[in-house]
């Protein structure tokens, strides 16, 4: 018996150091995790996307233009005609979940058979359902509604916002996101003003919410901007939800005729003239919620939408993140206007700006693929882009990143590596419709893509625009041929690109040359009424370019494989030496013993320079800001955290042995030692 109550004491004491440990784990697990986001912070880049907007007295040719960056790092990138379609009368149209993306983005009937299920994939569920109208346009559809039969076309940029919802699949009341209304804004209007009818209608009545499952509730992607042209009109669209996500929030703006506007992640709408119709539209509760949520005191300032729905932050991060953009735009193509990039906020620059020179789809296309070059975000310079001027950075959110505490960012550019598909859409009121809508669709990143022609009368896309996911490679899929080579140009950038950027003047001034030639045969053919045969040679013209331009640029991908081959330039002669720039050698100490070439160089360079223009390796290299907490502060917190879980874990510990003790009791046995007992003991 009494071996027994030693057993029970040795073992209770055991379960005591368990649960102890076991607390002490979980608890310092908690607090090393809650560490990591209160010190290093989550990370904030998203998929922001950029939005341009011509007015047709800006562009040289009359026509509206409008973009947009799908800057998506796992979209599907396939793009498909949705055909025009007649719904029987009382027939409902299905709203589906936002669309975060990813292949397949969409698998069902409503679409068109590109959209048909395949194999195992599982058709995608209603979250809800509108009443249809009698007969859908066709369109050209990505991640986004690009641009319909009636040239109207739409851009998109998600915006930082006050207000938030939540979908009605998650325990919300708000219906529609973005994706789903510009789908339906292009299947039902035939101007930008019906398409801005569609879309505020809409998302008063069934409410809005933010478009990706993750950031349903955070600041950063609360809101959205649309940007909607027509043939004669530019609009620019920003919206948030109702507070009690029933409903939205929003303002429009139309851009005026011979300026360009641009958004880059923030709402650039400030005052608005509801007396004026013809150039500006609100929702009736805005000035409303901005009183009731304190957000605008009337008897203080007039009504500001972005003043009273943009959260207008003090950190250097986030406003070098939009603005940067933003003044780039303006900067080439106004500089006379001597804009700065230093500003507080989108405050302080204009919503739209005239051009110092009318700009074609071509000059709108550079303004696309711009990096910075020449300017002191240069992303091509700095011991960042390496030894030969890689603009390209990943995020920085590294295991080992995040270990150290190290925060910051990389100046944004406008074009990206991320990004999955960009547009240029034109709009031509001089032209019927089936030729004067123009989608110039450029696959993967803009400064290494080449943008091809979808007129708005296709019936429909070339097959390897619509083939292929990210998840397998195949020369069958356009997007792999401009990855692969956007890819092999950051080994080694400046050489690689320079051919890539000739190859791409060359094909996209040859689509052009192309494209006015074939359109006066097509108006022919139109003015002798041959309507049917427009339609077949604008979707041949489509078809058949397409596929061209991608058939060439695998042609130019395996002619750059064996040019750079092993870091040479093997043309005309291979093997011939590419080398190192002097400032990269000297910086990686480069004339050190091979045993000390650490860097100890290009650290005492930093060291002692007083700005970054003071050394190649500073310029441009770091990021745009940043800093983290101390290392005291850090390890003082997970030591206090160490304490307080020790602490706790006695304690339930404790508990613990309590609790198990009631449940199992020892029993005493009140017997006398035998003999042999006690023999045995005290030996």
């Amino acid at each position: 018996a009494e071996y027994m109550g030693i057993a029970i004491d040795k073992w209770q004491e055991s379960m005591a150091a368990v649960y102890r440990l076991v607390a002490c784990v979980v608890l310092l697990c908690v607090c090393v995790a809650a560490t990591e986001d209160w010190f290093v912070g989550p990370n904030t880049n998203y998929d922001h996307c950029t939005t341009i907007t011509v007015g047709r007295a800006a562009s040289s040719d009359g026509s509206t233009m409008t973009t947009h960056t799908n800057d998506c790092h796992d979209c599907d990138t396939r793009v498909f005609r949705v055909p025009a379609q007649d719904h029987p009368e009382g027939s409902m149209r299905p709203v589906y979940m936002a669309e975060r993306g990813e292949y397949p983005r969409y698998v069902g009937k409503s679409r068109g058979p590109g959209y048909h299920r395949h194999g195992d994939q599982v058709e995608d569920v209603p979250m809800g359902e509108i009443p249809q109208v009698p007969h859908t346009y066709a369109y050209f559809d990505g991640t986004y509604g690009l641009m319909n039969e009636w040239q109207v076309a739409i851009g998109e940029s998600t915006c930082s916002g006050k207000i938030w919802a939540k979908p009605i699949s998650a325990g919300g009341h708000a219906l529609f996101d973005i994706t789903e209304l510009s789908h339906i804004a292009l299947e039902r209007a035939q101007t930008a003003r019906e398409a801005l009818e569609v879309i505020t209608s809409l998302a008063d009545k069934y409410g809005f919410y933010t478009m990706w499952e993750p950031v349903w509730e955070q600041q950063s992607q609360a809101g959205e901007t649309l940007t909607i042209i027509d043939p004669d009109e530019a609009w620019v669209l920003n919206m948030l939800a109702s507070p009690d996500g029933k409903s939205a929030v929003w303002a429009a703006k139309r851009v005026p005729d011979d300026e360009i506007a641009v958004t880059a992640n923030f709402f650039t709408i400030g005052q608005v003239d509801e007396n004026s119709t013809e150039w500006y539209m609100l929702s009736a509760n805005a000035k409303q919620v901005a009183q009731e949520k304190g957000f605008w005191d009337p008897a203080v300032e007039p009504f500001n939408f972005v003043k009273a729905f943009a959260p207008i932050k003090e950190d250097r991060r986030d406003k070098d993140y939009w603005i940067v953009r933003m003044w780039r735009v303006f900067d080439m193509i106004a500089p006379s206007l001597g804009l700065r990039p230093d500003g507080d906020s989108v405050l302080d620059y204009p919503f739209s700006v005239k051009p110092d020179k009318l700009v074609t789809a071509h000059d709108v296309m550079r303004l696309n693929r711009d990096l910075y070059e020449g300017t002191e975000y240069d992303l091509t310079t700095g011991a960042s882009a390496g030894p030969f001027g890689s603009p390209l950075r990943q995020d920085g959110w590294s295991p080992s990143a995040r270990k150290e505490n190290i925060t910051g960012e990389w100046a944004r550019a406008i074009s990206i590596m991320r990004t999955a598909y960009s547009t240029v859409a034109q709009s031509r009121n001089w032209l019927p419709n089936a030729i004067g809508g123009v989608l110039w669709l450029g696959q993967d990143a803009p400064h290494s893509t080449v943008y091809v022609p979808f007129y708005s009368g296709s019936s429909d896309t070339p097959k390897s625009y619509r083939t292929g996911s990210l998840h397998k490679f195949t020369r069958d899929c356009a997007w792999w041929a401009f990855d692969f080579v956007s890819n092999w140009a950051e080994y080694k950038w400046k050489y690689i690109m320079s051919d890539v950027r000739k190859e791409q003047q060359r094909l996209e001034l040859d689509e052009f040359a192309r494209m006015k030639a074939f359109e006066e045969e097509v108006m022919a053919l139109y003015q002798r009424g041959h309507y049917d045969e427009v339609i077949e040679k604008v979707t041949q013209f489509t078809r058949e370019n397409g596929e061209s331009i991608v058939s060439q640029w695998w042609d130019l991908s395996d002619h750059l494989i064996a040019k750079y081959n092993d870091g040479y330039v093997n043309f005309p002669k291979v093997g011939g030496m590419a080398g190192y720039p002097k400032w990269w050698l000297e910086s990686v100490g480069y004339d050190m013993d091979p045993r000390y070439k650490v860097f100890v160089k290009a650290t005492h360079e930093i060291g002692k320079a007083n700005s970054t223009a003071s050394h190649p390796l500073l310029a441009s290299s770091l990021p745009i800001s940043g800093g983290h907490f101390s290392q005291l502060a850090f390890f003082s917190f997970l030591v206090f955290s160490a304490v307080i879980s020790v602490a706790i874990g006695f304690a339930v510990g404790r508990r613990g042995v309590k609790m198990h003790t009631s449940r199992s009791p020892r029993v005493e046995h009140h017997m006398p030692l035998t003999p042999s007992y006690e023999l045995v003991h005290s030996k």
